[in-house]
């Protein structure tokens, strides 16, 4: 099975998600942060004003590298520009479209897209970011041309990568220079631009230089960000070990680099990422770290934080690594990431604040000495402004991954699933379909076919690996089952549908070090809710004398029974329908498990389990007995505790 990503624009979200989207953009940090800080306002990719290896002052009173603002500013014009695209905002567009001038503006100037002046662009030495803030704003200017055809942004965009990439390759290595740092390890997001503009264009230059680049990563790359490396990659017992982020950003080079070269050693590489991503995620679908932001070999676990850079990077990475390996786990991750981790790492119903370290079991977020304050619920935290950034891209790029054109045959895939539209063509027919559907609250979807002429192709629905016997209705239409997929074909007309019913049930899951277990219903995994009261801190200000209305919070439990609890034997949980809100379910779930669990002394306490997401804080995995200790050792919750010696920032 082959399948490739559709343009940007052509699935555009509907329901819960359409909602959140839009009161994060107008009410949330995603359309307000130039007022909490400066960091992406400084329009760095016009004024091309950066100097290479220096530190500059930047957010909430620190210095931070130069490259910091780079990767700032692309990661919130590419949220913005697809936020823009999928709800059509036109105030948005406009504000995507002066950007989108002001970087031609300049590239007509230079011949060059990226942050740095002309003295020390393409440095060879130290730290520089050079290729990592040139792909993250590469990811909002090829939205942009995707959705309005400007050819001026995809011929910018071409020229700086030949002459980036053909800088690098002359001198012989990007990863191999001297005193490296994270700005140039992170370089490895670079892969996103190249296989897109080989999608694109068809060049074949844009593959040879996708397998350049991973062969100098495995040959080069210091051995402190080695994990997706050829070599590393090739030993399944080998974990990993370095910061979840860049895990995140490079989870597709060895497939892409296997399918553009047929090399062995990449394929054997490329076996292994999902079996070791299975292995370091944690129950509610984010990477486990072991040290501060590093994965350190730490394997899944209830109790262990995950970053949300490392989640919406992987988000992205999935969606291309998945026209390559069409292996239907990538869909499964995906959903358990996005409808949890995700979800509870964000305010509700408004994104106004964002925990950048984030547990499953999470018994208060109030404490700025863990971890450099990185488990506050903050609008900016002091260890960098990424992941607050980095949040507001995931229900975007969630719907990017939600349909895929099916290759070498004719057909579509509904690969993850949520209320939208896809608008797009079969053999130059225009073809319409809605999901209508309250998933992941509801395990029935409806399809409503609408095609400007009658067009036969196949649909292919994945079947979630937490389906029961699918249910499926399709007047006149031939169903195969395939490899997870349900195959539905016939000559479509305006007016047909297909109906599904996944019939999920609930399950009782181990975490991977086998001592703690939590429930699932679907793709929604269930935590134990405690009443929280959330305090206004600080407010965070891009000027000093003026109000953003965003701050930094402190969220303590009013009570917190059933931390202690552990799992019943004797007692399952059952799915109940609550009185929700289907246009802001984390807020108010439709949904909720009820079933026992036991206190320390074994006596048998009826509870209420909501979805991990509407949650702030909360008890996900429980232990099989009272001999687990229920804050397992070297995780601090309590107020006071220590924190972190933190490399990332001074002041």
């Amino acid at each position: 099975m082959k399948f490739e990503l559709l343009a940007q624009g052509a699935v555009k979200p509907e329901g819960w998600i359409a909602e959140q989207m839009r009161l994060d953009l107008h009410q949330g940090l995603k359309g307000n942060f130039p007022g909490i800080t400066n960091n992406v306002s400084q329009n760095l990719f016009a004024v091309q004003n950066r100097h290479a290896g220096t530190w500059v002052p930047g957010a909430r009173g620190s210095r931070e590298k130069a490259w910091w603002a780079g990767e700032h500013e692309g990661y919130w014009y590419d949220s913005i520009a697809r936020s823009a695209i999928l709800l059509d905002d036109a105030e948005f567009k406009q504000t995507v479209q002066i950007w989108v001038d002001a970087v031609l503006a300049a590239f007509d100037q230079t011949g060059y897209i990226g942050i740095y002046d002309a003295e020390t662009r393409f440095p060879d030495k130290g730290f520089d970011g050079e290729l990592w803030t040139q792909s993250r704003a590469f990811q909002a200017l090829l939205a942009w041309y995707e959705f309005t055809g400007d050819q001026r942004i995809l011929e910018a965009v071409t020229a700086t990568v030949r002459k980036t990439i053909d800088h690098y390759r002359g001198q012989g290595t990007y990863f191999g220079r001297p005193d490296p740092d994270g700005g140039v390890t992170h370089g490895v997001g670079y892969m996103d631009t190249l296989e897109w503009l080989y999608r694109l264009t068809g060049d074949p230059w844009f593959a040879e230089a996708a397998v350049w680049f991973y062969t100098d990563y495995s040959d080069s790359v210091p051995d402190t960000f080695d994990d997706l490396t050829a070599g590393r990659m090739a030993d399944p017992e080998f974990p990993w070990d370095d910061h979840g982020a860049h895990i995140g950003e490079a989870l597709h080079l060895p497939r892409i680099a296997h399918a553009f070269s047929g090399e062995e050693r990449f394929g054997r590489a490329a076996a292994q990422v999902l079996p070791k991503l299975l292995r370091h995620t944690n129950p509610g679908g984010g990477v486990a770290l072991g040290y501060l932001e590093a994965v350190a070999c730490a394997e899944g676990g209830g109790h262990l934080p995950s970053e949300n850079c490392a989640h919406i990077e992987a988000l992205m990475s999935l969606n291309r690594l998945f026209q390559f390996e069409s292996d239907l786990s990538i869909a499964d991750w995906q959903e358990r990431c996005i409808f949890n981790v995700v979800q509870g790492a964000r305010f509700h119903p408004v994104d106004r604040a964002v925990a950048y370290l984030s547990r499953d079991n999470r018994r208060h977020a109030a404490d700025p000495a863990i971890h450099g304050g990185r488990e506050l619920f903050s609008a900016c935290h002091t260890a960098a402004a990424c992941c607050v950034l980095n949040l507001p891209r995931a229900m975007p790029y969630y719907v990017e991954g939600m349909w895929y054109r099916r290759t070498g045959k004719t057909g579509l895939l509904a690969k993850c699933y949520g209320p939208c539209e896809l608008s797009t063509e079969i053999g130059g027919i225009a073809v319409r379909i809605r999901e209508v559907t309250d998933y992941p609250f509801s395990d029935r979807i409806e399809f409503q076919i609408d095609p400007a002429e009658p067009v036969e192709f196949e649909l292919c629905l994945r079947i979630p690996d937490s389906a029961g016997e699918p249910l499926v209705e399709a007047v006149g239409a031939q169903i195969v089952s395939e490899e997870g997929l349900l195959n539905v074909s016939k000559v479509w007309k305006k007016g047909d549908g297909v109906q599904v019913n996944f019939q999920f049930d609930v399950r009782r899951r181990i975490q991977q070090d086998g001592q703690e277990v939590y429930w699932t219903w679907g793709p929604l995994v269930f935590s134990l809710p405690f009443e929280a009261e959330v305090k206004e801190e600080l407010e965070i200000a891009a000027r000093k004398g003026i109000r953003s209305g965003f701050y930094e919070y402190r969220v303590c439990p009013v009570e917190s029974e059933g931390w202690n609890y552990i799992n019943n034997p004797d007692s399952s949980f059952t799915r109940r329908s609550a009185e929700g809100d289907l246009n802001h379910p984390w807020v108010k779930p439709p949904l909720v498990l009820e079933g026992d669990l036991l206190d320390r002394d074994e006596n048998a306490h009826s509870v209420r389990l909501v979805p991990l997401g509407s949650a702030a804080l909360r008890r996900t995995t429980f232990p099989f007995s009272n001999y687990v200790c229920a804050d397992p050792a070297g995780v601090k919750f309590c107020e006071g505790s220590g924190g972190d010696d933190d490399p990332m920032r001074f002041f």
